[in-house]
């Protein structure tokens, strides 16, 4: 008899794991608590033909798990940008690169990484705020704003929140990206045509308890509560929803802990699709500003037509302020940046705090939860298995690729 796995959650890592298992033939059901899959994927159309991404969205050039996959099923990657060259700073009402800083700027920002490498060097994980860090630092007020921002931008959480350690894990670098031709969701449509029946949606898990021999979840469906009973299970949703659903499995007091306390940012996207392009090129990277939006950056350069959309991401408190304004505070943020930019023709913006399935946006760590936490988040407790972001590898955190090495891993 084929070994009865039962994944909870279809995002790319549910699916990935479950791909992986059907593969290996092993007997899967798929349990998904949303009407749609994907998760924290979730491409937007819009008009005449256009999309953007409600949620995940790069493949950098490292990510060579989603490359597989995409090559596997006949996916083409468009570029994207090319960092550091494409990271733009408007700040001061100047748009600018790293090239183009000011002599002072410049040296600013670079003193500041240095010291950041060196205190990673000294303590992976000091018991300290990026804030804490900057007000104990003589890091020149220029640099402290690009620190501020980033934080926001890239990990959807205030300086004051995200723990240094964590922050310097991903504070510089180069490569590319990539965006997969069609949209993100594309992967999920391809991973779920191999699963077909075996994936069920409007389907959320309320408990989980293991046994000597099995684990039983109870699925809420359309006629009322259904025990299920497996082999092992795959758990890939977002600790920020684990932690309301009663888990019996024998978790040591540490992933108990992490369970109940790992920090997901605070995260809104909107997409503004505009008659035509009204900025200066196609494809100008990604733009960072302090803002009720923290980046701006375009995601239809390689589509047709001459209508062409923006991109607007809220990261930290920033975005939990902005509740039903959140279209035109992102137009603001636009026209902060382009002052004579149009009124969008069509848009749409996605709150992920609201998200009862999310819960938030993507996993951080606050100060010393890096070194407690992270050993113990891809741990099996017994039969109970976990994959998603928030257990991929570090440099993998928050992306996609994150999500299917976590849901490979797993399986």
């Amino acid at each position: 008899m084929a070994h009865q796995t039962i994944v909870i959650g279809a995002g790319l890592a549910g699916l990935s794991a479950a791909y992986e298992l059907v593969r290996a033939g092993c007997d899967v059901q798929v349990f998904e608590a949303r009407q749609r899959l994907g998760g924290r994927v979730h491409t937007v159309q819009l008009i005449a033909g256009q999309y953007g991404e409600g949620g995940g969205e790069f493949v950098d050039d490292n990510h060579t798990a989603a490359i597989a996959y995409a090559a596997e099923f006949d996916l083409k990657l468009d570029p994207a940008c090319q960092f550091p060259d494409d990271l733009y700073w408007f700040i001061d009402d100047k748009l600018c690169n790293q090239k183009s800083f000011a002599t002072e700027q410049g040296e600013a920002v670079d003193d500041f990484y240095a010291k950041l490498a060196k205190q990673l060097e000294q303590n992976p994980d000091p018991p300290q705020t990026l804030a804490e860090w900057l007000d104990a630092r003589e890091i020149a007020p220029f640099a402290r704003r690009v620190a501020s921002v980033q934080a926001q931008a890239l990990f959807a959480a205030d300086a004051g929140e995200i723990g240094l350690g964590f922050f310097a894990q991903f504070s510089g670098g180069d490569g590319r990206n990539m965006r997969i031709r069609g949209g993100s969701s594309r992967l999920v449509d391809a991973l779920a045509q191999h699963l077909k029946e075996q994936v069920h949606t409007n389907n959320p898990v309320r408990r989980i308890q293991q046994t000597d021999n099995t684990v039983t979840v109870s699925v809420e469906t359309a006629s009322g509560l259904v025990e299920v009973v497996a082999d092992s299970v795959i758990v890939t949703i977002p600790w920020s929803v684990l932690r309301h659903i009663p888990l019996e499995a024998p978790l040591t007091d540490i992933q108990r802990e992490a369970i109940s306390s790992l920090p997901y940012g605070s995260l809104v996207k909107t997409l503004l699709q505009y008659p035509h392009r009204f900025w200066s090129q196609p494809n100008f990277g990604v733009i960072l500003l302090e803002d009720k939006y923290k980046a701006v950056w375009e995601p239809t350069f390689a589509q047709p037509g001459t209508e062409k959309i923006l991109s607007c991401f809220s990261g930290g408190s920033s975005s939990l302020l902005l509740a039903e304004q959140a279209i035109e505070k992102a137009e603001q943020t636009v026209r902060k940046i382009y002052p004579d930019a149009p009124k969008a023709i069509a848009s749409h913006s996605y709150d992920w705090n609201a998200d009862e399935w999310a819960k938030g946006g993507y996993c951080y760590f606050r100060p010393g939860q890096l070194h407690r936490f992270n050993p113990h988040l891809m741990l099996p407790a017994g039969r109970v298995f976990f994959a998603g972001e928030h257990t991929a590898p570090l440099e993998y955190r928050g992306y996609m690729e994150g999500a299917i090495r976590s849901g490979q891993r797993a399986a």
